[in-house]
């Protein structure tokens, strides 16, 4: 931005452009750039623009760097008595402490919200109050407090229609299903969950219409009502066919294949499952992949096939096993055994060097380190052959012991392109002790079953959580970790602990 334009225009135009990128570290660089001229503008800019600071951080987990604008934002709110951005900022802190697992924190600073805001009649305040009983249901939820959660969720329901924000209307209604389901009020969660399906797909937003069509179809299968169950799964696997998310398409598979075969319609469900297996071994979803395993081998028997059911049966055992064998400890010790060597070797190296610039006789010198560097290569790798050896040793005996060993042992080379199917016994504390930003325990958990090659949705069934609220979990945990994907986090596993 040109230094002659006036500093109120550069950061309304930086506030703009922030409010408008996907990409919360960019924000916060265009942000920051900004920081020299704020001081400049009027009370109301820096109030907005240190709220937006503090939003940005708190999206990218930097929960302290979050606080420290936010109090900044305070100070300004004070200064000229705005509701408005007091609101905004206490609702802001408690999104920032529910990423930190910090629900009494998080509940204490919704309810400042509502301090400040109930009972004015105020757009901008209502706006913020509606957010405010969405995200304060989510904690209760998170809690297990069902009761409170439905209250605060039709509050808010009522909050939006009032004000007509659409997205928070069918947001809503899909907390409010969520609810109902938990409750086991089955005809009320199959509501309110096509009226946010209705919502949805005015917005046309094929993210939620899957997590929306999935969800009818599982209570209609509980309801023991198969053709509507199907429907569901059916439009459901469309959907996530636009989305193009293969996670979302192999589970819905999986979904219309066992509705199929409780409707006896074996060949369909046959089909489906094949359908399933063939997309999860593409793209490594293990757990997938033993489900579809699973429902092959109910398939085969319902047809009759014995011969059949027990490859499909064994093929689940095997695979499910390898998640957990022992040979994956084996394979990571083996890599911590590497990483070491490599990491005395350059610590060789570098005294190497030291020695060298101090060193009057630099040929003497030189020649001493490298005897020094092979001598204990020759140790290090002497005593990697001789574990080697004595591992290769226990595992013949294993082998010999027990043919089903011996399938582990070939279906962990087939997964060792794959790491993210593999499964790390993790400390949280010692992984937190690596850490800039410690993990939550819900990070934590969902990011061990993440590594251990579970589906979001199985994390989810798991975990008593929604889809999103996992990815929600795996987000924080690859930004804390620096990592994009599950491959990558497992790679910094076996290299970090």
């Amino acid at each position: 931005m040109a230094n002659s334009q006036n500093p109120d225009k550069q950061v309304r135009k930086g506030l703009k452009e922030f409010m408008q990128t996907d990409n919360p570290r960019k924000g916060i660089d265009n942000l920051r750039s900004l920081e020299d001229i704020i001081i400049q503008t009027s009370d109301s800019l820096q109030g907005q623009f240190y709220l937006n600071l503090g939003i940005a951080y708190g999206q990218v987990n930097h929960a302290d760097s979050s606080f420290w604008y936010l109090d900044k934002a305070e100070k300004i709110a004070q200064k000229t008595d705005s509701d408005f951005l007091m609101a905004m900022i206490n609702n802001t802190r408690g999104l920032v402490y529910m990423g930190k697992a910090d629900y009494e924190a998080s509940l204490n600073s919704y309810q400042e919200v509502m301090k400040i805001a109930e009972g004015k009649n105020d757009p901008q305040l209502n706006d913020v109050l509606s957010k405010t009983y969405g995200n304060l249901g989510g904690v209760y939820y998170q809690l297990g407090q069902v009761d409170k959660a439905l209250e605060t969720t039709k509050k808010c329901l009522s909050l939006s229609e009032t004000i007509q924000d659409t997205t928070d209307i069918a947001l809503n209604h899909l907390r409010l299903a969520m609810v109902y389901n938990d409750l086991n009020e089955l005809d009320n969660g199959i509501s309110h969950l096509t009226m946010a399906k209705d919502f949805f797909e005015n917005l046309n937003n094929p993210a939620m219409l899957v997590y929306s069509e999935s969800s009818l179809g599982k209570i209609f299968l509980k309801k023991q009502l198969l053709d509507s169950a199907y429907s569901h799964y059916e439009q459901a696997y469309k959907y996530s066919k636009v989305l193009g998310d293969q996670e979302e398409s192999i589970t819905t598979l999986l979904a219309m294949s066992n509705v199929k075969l409780e409707q006896s319609k074996v060949s369909e469900a046959q089909e489906f499952a094949q359908n399933a297996l063939q997309k999860a071994k593409s793209n490594g979803f293990a757990n997938s992949e033993q489900k579809a395993y699973e429902l092959l081998y109910k398939i085969a028997r319902k047809k009759g096939n014995t011969s059949e059911a027990l490859d499909h049966l064994n093929a689940s055992i095997v695979l499910k096993d390898s998640l957990g064998n022992v040979d994956v400890k084996a394979r990571i010790a083996e890599l911590e055994t590497q990483y070491e060597t490599t990491k005395k070797e350059k610590e060789i190296q570098k005294l190497t060097y030291e020695s060298q610039l101090k060193s009057a006789n630099l040929e003497k010198a030189r020649n001493e380190k490298i005897m020094l560097i092979v001598g204990s290569l020759a140790i290090i790798a002497s005593l990697i052959l001789f574990f080697i050896t004595k591992h290769k040793k226990e595992k013949a005996e294993r082998i010999a012991q027990s043919l089903q060993v011996e399938a582990l042992q070939k279906r962990f080379m087939e997964l060792h392109s794959s790491p993210s199917e593999l499964s790390v016994d993790l400390n949280m504390d010692e992984l937190n002790h690596k850490l800039q930003t410690p993990l939550t325990e819900r990070e934590f958990e969902t990011l061990k079953l993440c590594i251990a090659g579970k589906t979001n949705t199985s994390i989810a069934d798991e975990m008593s959580v929604t889809v999103s609220t996992v990815k929600f979990h795996l987000r924080n945990a690859y930004s804390k970790l620096g990592v994009n994907n599950r491959k990558e986090a497992f790679k910094y596993m076996l290299e970090s602990i």
